[in-house]
């Protein structure tokens, strides 16, 4: 696509580096950066450093994953980073705080962008989504790109999704899904999210997960949690504040709850034990803190640090405090499967340090294309 920006920020510095940030009334795509990350400005790219050091070569570490494992993703929309296990005083996600403790943590994985459909379209196809074919629109439709579903399902392993937006019906973020749901009864807003989904997007997700060909099969599982995305709705049992982060953290309890509900699900099944579960956002949120509210026109730490967890048999919990992206999940979840990549795919598979190897640093790229609005 023309007019494409991305922000390259080094491994080494990225911390410092405010990668992103959002508006309700934001102007088009800019970019910006903070704290003492080295600048140097091209025609559309913004450069934080152009040397990429080299990843250590993998440990010889032996690998403890079935050879029949299963890869569930559970994505969750608008989920900062700055969650209890990285040191928020709210204890608002106690599922999730309880998985991340038994979980290889990415503690520093970045979104690929900083609004959903630039997000997982980068997810799904491990690329940046400047290069990717997509209308250009804000909810933009990808069509021929290969995303990676595909070449689970030319494998012969069961692809199935639940999504909680009507965006998700014709983003083309279904091609290479046997089955897609989208959670029934709700109505499509390109500005905001006024449903409340968690509780349908769990059942539907037990509804495909139960199924008894599963027992017999290997399957990649995708569920997209919606609820933390605005408008933070109150529920009712949940009261952080009237605040929009008191709202916000309420929404992430809820949506935690059905979560946790969903893993309680998953631990009972024949096939638990053989199956990898990834938990990721697709984005963060601003609350006022570069005097921007919500995503998704700018580039900001806090839209684009997100949590990445991982809970994979065999793989001893611990944390992982390099910058690491979700550009990584592709690959990474074909080689789960044991599936060779080809190479259109950008990202690094993280199998190896989900099991222990050191994976070295390198350099983390986040990507927001212009689009025609």
């Amino acid at each position: 696509m023309t007019g494409a920006r991305a922000l390259f920020a080094c491994a080494a510095v990225i911390a410092a580096c405010s990668n992103a940030a959002c508006s309700k009334e934001a102007s088009p795509a800019t970019l910006a950066t903070e704290g003492d990350a080295r600048i140097a400005t091209g025609a559309d790219v913004v450069a934080a450093s152009s040397a990429v050091p080299p990843a250590s070569a993998a440990q010889a570490i032996p690998r403890r994953l079935p050879k029949d494992c299963n890869v569930i993703l559970l994505s969750i929309d608008s989920l900062r980073a700055d969650m209890p296990w990285l040191g928020y005083p709210r204890p608002i996600a106690p599922r999730l705080t309880e998985l991340e403790k038994k979980a290889v943590s990415f503690r520093r994985a970045y979104s690929v962008s900083s609004y959903t459909s630039m997000s997982l379209g980068g997810l799904l196809a491990g690329r940046l989504p400047s290069e990717l074919h997509r209308s250009g629109y804000f909810f933009g439709t990808y069509r021929g790109d290969m995303f990676f579903p595909k070449l689970l399902q030319a494998a012969g392993i069961h692809t199935a999704g639940v999504m909680a937006h009507m965006y998700f019906k014709s983003a083309g973020f279904d091609q290479g899904f046997d089955e897609w749901r989208i959670v029934p009864g709700i109505t499509f807003d390109p500005t905001t999210d006024h449903e409340v989904t968690s509780p349908k997007s769990e059942q539907l997700a037990e509804e495909l997960l139960g199924n008894p060909a599963n027992d017999g099969r290997r399957f990649f599982f995708w569920a997209h949690f919606l609820d933390p995305h605005d408008v933070y709705m109150r529920h009712e049992g949940i009261d952080w504040g009237k605040g929009n982060r008191d709202r916000y953290d309420g929404e992430v309890t809820f949506t935690d709850a059905y979560v946790g509900k969903l893993l309680d699900f998953i631990a009972k099944r024949s096939w638990a034990p053989r199956t990898v579960i990834i938990v990721t956002s697709d984005h963060g949120e601003e609350f006022g803190e570069h005097n921007m509210t919500r995503h998704g026109f700018e580039i900001w730490e806090t839209l684009v640090h997100v949590p990445l967890m991982v809970l994979a048999p065999g793989a001893e919990a611990r944390s992982i405090d390099v910058p690491r992206s979700d550009i990584d999940l592709a690959p990474t979840i074909l080689d789960l499967f044991g599936i060779v990549r080809d190479g259109t795919f950008e990202g690094r598979s993280l199998v190896d340090e989900i099991y222990g190897a050191d994976g070295g640093e390198r350099d983390v790229i986040v990507d927001l294309p212009a689009t025609s609005e």
